[in-house]
């Protein structure tokens, strides 16, 4: 196993920087759209039963983003002290990072699942839906998918680890074969197919935890053979309280970045389900076609935070430059063709989702509007990725929390005039400026490093 991991690592310090960056990201991609895959299916599957179920999944999802919020703590902080660590060339120092990531991402998730669990119902009244069975589904949907918290973070600190080694094919392979998994108990327990009882939407969440704890058993199986990040790993070894603060410190600001996002999208389906509880399935439904753009990017930003904090902490800075630039040269060609996907076949695509034609209308409205906003969305992440690696994570995180929380006030003065339609602009032109903005600075910042 050992000579395995060593034949996956990339090179992030020498050579071509597009072909790191290439053969880096392209796995950690494609380990996005896995999980991508894993929401689409689930949103597929379940948006047969009809409007109701997705709009309790979307309720309960989006207490999972907040969960991938808190993740991103020991997943961001860990990555990068961890890779610049490598850069640096004191690989003892990175294995303690990485133990640490692991310890700490496990303390948060039990106490977050827990307190999903705990509070469920008073967490889904938070939306104030109309139909009390709609609530119900919500309700028992977040109590067992939130029993996986534990298994989804213990996931994301292994893949973070791995990236910032220049490892991103391991984790693909073991979240490809979680996905599948998912794909093929995903029918058979919403549906109730052979043996199985009909379970509706907790089937789903039962088929998510499953197919996220075979991912775990390969990544811990990965964790005792691999002696390059894991040697000598003892997971109930004491933390150094030093190194787990600065985890926190790079980690956190992202973190509240995303709390702060989701919890923005949680203020904005109240704000819509003045419309209708409808209106939360075509939000829940065109979020997760539009995480086609959010989950590569994401990805990208994975590669981008490697390939910074490895040269970063070797100090050369130009390589750091250099690798921004490709990085931001191949995210335009990736958003211009999301964005013409998703601007000219917005019907089609939204009706792969949910049959009833009202709702479908609607959908193609939102992907039009938000669609507008991919390449900028790329722009985003890919530079957030790169600030990150340098451990600067306040920067990205302050604008764009303080870009997200203006959509609220942003959708008060447009719904007025625009309808719904108000708020998909909202949520589309805060994309864009911080899109811009960021990629901007990030310039400035790294002008300043070479001087």
């Amino acid at each position: 196993m050992d000579n395995k991991s060593k034949e996956n690592r990339i090179d992030l310090l020498n050579g071509s920087i597009s072909s790191a960056l290439f053969w880096l990201s392209l796995p950690i991609m494609g380990s996005q759209f896995v999980q991508m895959a894993y929401n689409l299916f689930d949103t597929m599957w379940v948006g047969q039963i009809g409007n109701q179920a997705v709009t309790a999944v979307g309720a309960a999802g989006s207490f999972m983003w907040i969960g991938q919020g808190i993740a991103m703590i020991p997943q961001v902080g860990g990555q990068v002290m961890t890779g610049q660590s490598i850069g640096e060339g004191s690989l003892e120092k990175a294995r303690r990072y990485a133990r640490e990531t692991v310890q700490l991402m496990l303390f948060l998730m039990l106490a977050y699942s827990l307190a999903c669990i705990v509070f469920r119902y008073p967490l889904i009244e938070f939306f104030k839906l109309h139909d009390k069975a709609t609530a119900a589904a919500a309700a028992s949907y977040l109590a067992i998918v939130s029993l996986g918290h534990p298994l989804m973070g213990y996931n994301y600190a292994m893949q973070g680890l791995l990236t910032a080694a220049g490892d991103s094919k391991t984790s693909f392979k073991y979240n490809a074969v979680g996905m599948v998994i998912n794909i093929v108990l995903d029918p058979l327990l919403i549906f109730g197919i052979g043996p199985f009882p009909v379970m509706g939407v907790n089937g789903a969440a039962i088929a998510t935890i499953f197919s996220q704890a075979v991912t775990s058993v390969l990544f811990a199986r990965f964790m005792m053979k691999d002696s390059y990040l894991f040697g000598d790993f003892g997971l109930l070894d004491r933390p150094e309280s030093k190194e787990i603060l600065h985890i926190v410190k790079l980690g956190a600001p992202p973190a509240i970045f995303n709390i702060g996002y989701a919890s923005v999208n949680m203020l904005i389906s109240r704000i819509i389900v003045t419309f209708g509880d409808a209106a939360i399935a075509i939000q829940k439904i065109g979020g997760q076609i539009e995480s086609l753009t959010w989950m590569t990017g994401e990805g990208f930003s994975y590669s981008m935070s490697a390939i910074t904090s490895q040269n970063y902490g070797a100090g050369n800075y130009k390589r750091v430059r250099k690798g921004f630039l490709t990085g931001a040269a191949m995210m335009t060609v990736f958003g211009i063709l999301v964005t013409a996907l998703l601007v000219l076949g917005a019907s089609p695509i939204f009706g792969l989702f949910i049959r009833e034609p009202e709702i479908i209308a609607g959908g193609a409205g939102y992907l039009r509007i938000v669609g507008l906003s991919q390449l900028f969305m790329c722009y985003e992440l890919a530079t957030t990725g790169a600030f990150n690696g340098l451990g600067q994570t306040k920067l990205p995180a302050a604008l764009g929390l303080i870009l997200t929380v203006a959509r609220i006030p942003l959708c008060y003065a447009l719904m007025p005039v625009m309808g719904i339609n108000g708020v998909w602009w909202a949520i589309s032109g805060t994309s864009i400026l911080k899109g811009i903005i960021l990629n901007i600075l990030f310039l400035i910042r790294v002008r300043k490093l070479e001087k």
